[in-house]
């Protein structure tokens, strides 16, 4: 007998449930359709924690009941044919949320209603679904004769092309030991990481949550590096000893303790994320699939930025019936309470009269083909792209739920929160000898600052170069790679694509290169020589930032793990 095809994913987290799901669901189509013998199957799943299903994001253990969803429930199914998953299982399983989440909130227990609901749950409602998820595919998959083995506590160290196979090197948990084991594909599914960084009250992330509450004291004043969605999970975290209280209208007010922390945020663009409003039923009529495939193809199969932003344009222009003010967008006139303010108006009452907002409903008919058009950009496009508008496009992509927003505009109403733009130069440094951490930038009205502060946490979201990534794997990966490239062609060194992010150094060192892992974006596939098709290593997730555009949000990878699962049911297909 035919020895099975061996697919090992390495992680347990969002990744690796949504892969185990989709995958088990479209070959349990196959079995029943007399396609597949699933004899021929063996699946292994090695997660270095003692859980499968929440990942870092989602789990408890690291979280707080108000840290929430960034993105609505209704996008963030592990499903990529069913977005909508998530939302459904809530619904279903609200009771026996109450009853194991007791302590959290009365409100986030009420449950979604109208036709398009904007709910965003606990993250640690997401770290149930997930883990209920991930249990629920692992026994459909052996109801249906699929080979499943989980290794929780199980952490890969290297990956390596032997004798047509991959070869995954594993370290056992306590009392300790290495094994090797064989397989024909890989999905490395490792999530986030953080850098190692030492340096004194110098946080290279802001989890776990309670890590922060424990070693910044009450009365610090401190600066966190980052505007976006992780930035004001942190100003939150940072700010619950107080409360906040709500009036008649819905706005929120803030009782500080009697010594509260004194939070200022910075980065390059100093903007604030927008608000999720109503999405609304306008079709786009310019920016579309179809004409951007007519630039393309009068541009020698690439796209340009200019071309695209005449589009955006058009669109906007068309709808509002009238010239949208780019430098407003971009660099917004007001304070940023003023700004935050209009952000929550816009969100709650929309800017047409059915009460959606044009713009987002504008952009989110583009999320499912703004991967092909980032990958289709001329090079220049792309780097000026990532260089002047990655911020701008994620303040409006990744918006902040409104419950967010509201506690954030109190806090900078209480004068406990303050919002500063560093420009695209400047120079974040720590002082020894004064043992303190300086921000050097000039502000907006031209003049040099210098700030100063104790405690310094970062919370730009996950760094782009995995050379930051310490674990034990991606030094063997990146050591591998390195080494072969002084001695063999220069495709094989294409592992690890080397980039210029301006703007975009690591905050200790400055550097500003980093390397992301290369895949081929159609099928997800490692850019590496060595491993043919029986030997198949497949990336998803952090490690392909500076790729793919939408690496990190959950339907991106719900797409990119449904696109492997097809891929690998066609390899066993025509190996059989």
């Amino acid at each position: 007998m035919e020895r099975p095809f061996r697919f090992a994913i390495v992680g347990g987290g969002l990744t690796a449930t949504s892969m185990l799901c989709q995958f088990v669901e479209k070959a349990a189509i196959w079995v029943r359709t007399g396609k597949l013998d699933p004899c021929v199957i063996s699946l292994s799943l090695f997660e270095k924690t003692d859980e499968f299903g929440p990942g870092f994001p989602h789990n408890y253990r690291y979280l707080m009941p108000f840290h929430i969803t960034n993105m609505c429930a209704a996008d963030m199914g592990v499903y990529a044919d069913r977005p909508g998953d998530f939302q459904v299982w809530v619904d279903r399983n609200l009771d026996r949320l109450k009853v194991r989440y007791n302590n959290f909130p009365a409100d986030v227990f009420e449950p979604a209603h109208g036709h398009c609901p904007i709910k965003h749950y606990p993250r640690a409602f997401m770290g149930v679904y997930l883990q209920a998820r991930f249990h629920q595919a692992v026994k459909a998959a052996r109801s249906h004769g699929i080979a499943v083995k989980l290794y929780p506590r199980h952490e890969i160290t290297d990956v390596r092309q032997v004798g047509g196979m991959a070869r995954l090197d594993v370290n056992h948990p306590p009392p300790g030991g290495r094994t090797e084991v064989f397989a024909d594909a890989v999905l490395l599914a490792t999530g986030h990481w953080f850098s190692d960084g030492r340096q004194k009250n110098y946080f290279d992330s802001p989890w776990p949550a309670k890590k922060l509450l424990e070693r910044i004291p009450p009365g610090a004043e401190l600066a966190v590096m980052g505007t976006s969605l992780s930035a004001i999970e942190t100003v939150l975290t940072l700010t619950s000893d107080g409360r906040f209280v709500g009036d008649s209208g819905g706005r929120l007010s803030y009782i500080p303790s009697k010594q509260p922390r004194r939070i200022t945020l910075y980065s390059r663009s100093g903007l604030l994320p927008k608000v999720r409003g109503k999405v609304g039923a306008h079709v786009n009529k310019f920016l579309t699939p179809s004409a951007l495939k007519k630039i393309r193809y009068q541009n020698n199969g690439c796209l340009t930025l200019t071309a695209t932003f005449e589009l955006l344009n058009s669109e906007l222009e068309a709808i509002y019936g009238r010239p949208i003010d780019w430098a407003q967008l971009l660099e917004p006139a007001g304070c940023p309470a003023d700004t935050l303010n209009h952000y929550l108006k816009e969100a709650e009452f929309g800017d047409d009269p059915e009460g959606s907002v044009i713009w987002q409903t504008v952009l989110y008919q583009t999320f499912p083909y703004i991967r092909e058009w980032y990958l289709e950009l001329a090079d220049k496009d792309r780097k000026h792209f990532d260089r002047d508008y990655t911020s701008a496009f994620f303040t409006h992509a990744a918006t902040q739920p409104r419950i967010n927003a509201l506690k954030l505009l109190a806090l900078l109403n209480a004068g406990l929160v303050k919002v500063v733009r560093l420009g695209k130069r400047y120079r974040f440094y720590r002082d020894d000898d004064q043992d303190r951490y300086c921000f050097d930038y000039t502000d907006r009205n031209g003049q040099a600052r210098l700030d100063t502060y104790h405690y310094v946490v970062n919370a730009r979201g996950q760094p782009r170069s995995l050379t930051t990534d310490p674990s034990e794997l991606a030094q063997n990966l990146i050591a591998s790679i390195s080494a072969q490239s002084h001695h063999e062609s220069a495709d094989r060194a294409a592992f690890l694509r080397q980039q210029t992010a301006i703007g975009d150094r690591d905050p200790m060192s400055g550097a500003d290169r980093y390397a992301t892992i290369r895949i081929d974006p159609q099928t997800h596939r490692v850019v590496l020589p060595d491993f043919g098709p029986r030997s198949a290593v497949y990336a998803v997730g952090a490690m392909t930032r500076g790729q793919i555009i939408d690496t990190s949000m959950a339907h991106g990878i719900s797409r990119s793990t449904s696109t492997i699962a097809d891929n690998l049911l066609n390899i066993v297909s025509r190996q059989r």
